[in-house]
């Protein structure tokens, strides 16, 4: 069995109360589901540079110095994401916080093609999440310069800031997802219903399916409620199928 793009249509339009009403479930469930269920996420940033002590000359030097800062950004990173620096971390905190919660709640990331990465700290609480951000602001550069000799140390360009709104979950942008879902999945259910209905459903299937012509047809009839008597409207509706 084959569906034309008349079949499309018309598999539509007669189940399109059924695929609204899912749609409209799925994202009203997901919605309330995601704002009374799931515990919001608050997320405080800091950002880190990476100076490198060259004293450039030329631009050819200074353009050395910025591949170099580069270059090792990454090292610094692997370097700071290691138990002994959240251990060093969990010492300028209160004792709730732990080495490894600290691991869990805290990522490090490059700004591409700059000498600066981020570390972002993810907690349940707001000012967790500031606490530990500057923390991780303070030891980051103690710990670089005492792992490295080199002509290179951390600085502060942007301090962590008191998140104002959760970064997750986003209720909205689920049930946004969730409807489109849900129209999809409806529509996948009408097509499967169709497909194992056996039924006769357009007149083009007495001749595609059964080879059998259609001779004549029975037009539809509306009743006139106000009247209470049932008057034939064939003037104003298209018979099904001609004879």
């Amino acid at each position: 069995m084959e569906f034309s793009f008349k079949d499309i249509l018309n598999i539509i339009k007669k189940n399109i109360i059924f695929m609204l009403i899912v749609a409209i479930l799925a994202a009203a469930g997901t919605y309330f589901a995601t704002a009374l269920l799931v515990s919001p996420t608050y997320t405080s940033t800091v950002k880190l540079y990476v100076n490198a002590k060259i004293n450039a000359k030329t631009s050819y030097e200074e353009l050395n110095s910025h591949n170099y800062a580069q270059k090792i950004v990454a090292t610094y990173i692997e370097v700071l994401n290691t138990n002994h620096f959240y251990s060093k971390v969990a010492e300028e905190l209160p004792d709730k916080y732990s080495a490894t919660y600290l691991k869990n709640n805290i990522s490090f990331s490059e700004v591409a093609d700059t000498e600066v990465f981020s570390a972002s700290v993810s907690c349940n609480d707001p000012i967790d999440a500031k606490t530990i951000a500057d923390a991780v602001a303070k030891v980051a550069p103690q710990t670089i310069k005492e792992q490295f000799e080199s002509n290179a140390n951390l600085k502060i360009v942007d301090e962590a800031q008191l998140p104002k709104a959760p970064t997750s979950p986003n209720p909205t942008r689920n049930a946004a997802v969730a409807f489109i879902g849900g129209l999809v999945l409806s529509l996948i259910i009408a097509f499967v219903r169709d497909y194992f209905d056996v039924k006769i459903k357009y007149d083009y299937e007495m001749t595609v399916l059964c080879g059998l012509p259609v001779l004549a047809a029975v037009p539809e009839f509306n009743k006139d409620n106000k009247s209470g008597n049932s008057q034939n409207t064939k003037n104003n509706n298209k018979t099904k199928a001609e004879a």
